[in-house]
């Protein structure tokens, strides 16, 4: 498929900037940072426990700014028509206008390869990218006839800071089990990588929360309930001073990344 350089489909122009800086500080993410500075990036304080879930409790959390258009799906009737594989890179840089040694590119490429890296051993893992391919990928685990719920935390203002001290004002557990994150990657247009560990049952919870600025926001988080597979060089232990294994670990979304549950019938 020969793509024309700089096509816009449908009037909808799918150029857009990848955040560079965007945190995989995700559990289960294959990019999830290890090393000692990233303990510094103010991006991964989005670690906490359930027994953290208290109200009036206040904790510093991330919550970066991203445009709606980054995080939106576009319908898959453009995103089918242009090519989503490594192979077609040389192609993708000429359609998107990227040069070959941009921070674009870079993150296209990472993106590509993390999305066509094999599954593990009982994990289920893709990339969508459509609302449609998101569904079809969530009913390959929660059912096929099951109707599935989008969740996402709430947008914040521009001007709300990165890291910030928050309040918690209520939270409510939503689902148990089978429930599956995706968390959104740098790529000229909205696509997630979503990924879900067999026989695990993890937990998620709405929560809450009001920013020391005044700002409200309804976050999702998420709690890996078996961590006893992951290594014990990842930030999030770090962080909160427990080891693989001997506890949950959980983690708010921000508004760039969602996760899928079943609707109860």
């Amino acid at each position: 498929m020969q793509l024309a350089p700089g096509v816009v489909t449908n009037g909808v122009d799918v150029l857009r900037l990848p955040s560079m800086g965007h945190s995989s500080s995700h559990i289960g993410h294959s990019s999830s940072p290890s090393s000692a500075d990233a303990i510094k990036d103010p991006t991964a304080k989005v670690f906490a426990l359930i027994k953290d879930l208290v109200i009036g409790n206040r904790m510093a959390v991330s919550f970066p700014y991203k445009e709606p258009s980054s995080v939106n799906f576009y319908p898959k009737e453009i995103t089918e028509g242009i090519p989503f594989s490594s192979e077609a890179v040389q192609e993708l840089l000429q359609y998107f206008s990227f040069a070959p040694d941009s921070k674009q590119a870079l993150g296209m490429r990472q993106t590509l390869a993390l999305c066509e890296k094999e599954p593990k051993e009982g994990e289920i893992r893709g990339c969508v990218t459509s609302e449609e391919s998101l569904v079809h990928f969530a009913r390959r685990i929660l059912g096929r006839d099951v109707r599935v719920e989008i969740l996402r935390s709430s947008l914040v203002s521009k001007t709300t800071p990165i890291v910030q001290n928050y309040t918690i004002l209520g939270f409510k557990e939503i689902a148990t089990g089978n429930i599956v994150p995706c968390h959104n990657q740098p790529y000229p247009y909205p696509v997630y990588h979503c990924h879900y560990q067999l026989g695990i049952d993890n937990k998620v919870f709405e929560v809450l929360l009001r920013g020391d600025n005044g700002e409200m926001v309804n976050s999702v988080f998420f709690c890996h309930m078996d961590t006893s597979k992951l290594t014990d060089d990842h930030v999030a232990f770090r962080l909160l001073g427990v080891k693989p294994g001997e506890s949950e670990v959980c983690h708010f979304f921000t508004a760039y990344d969602l996760a899928t549950v079943p609707i109860p019938k």
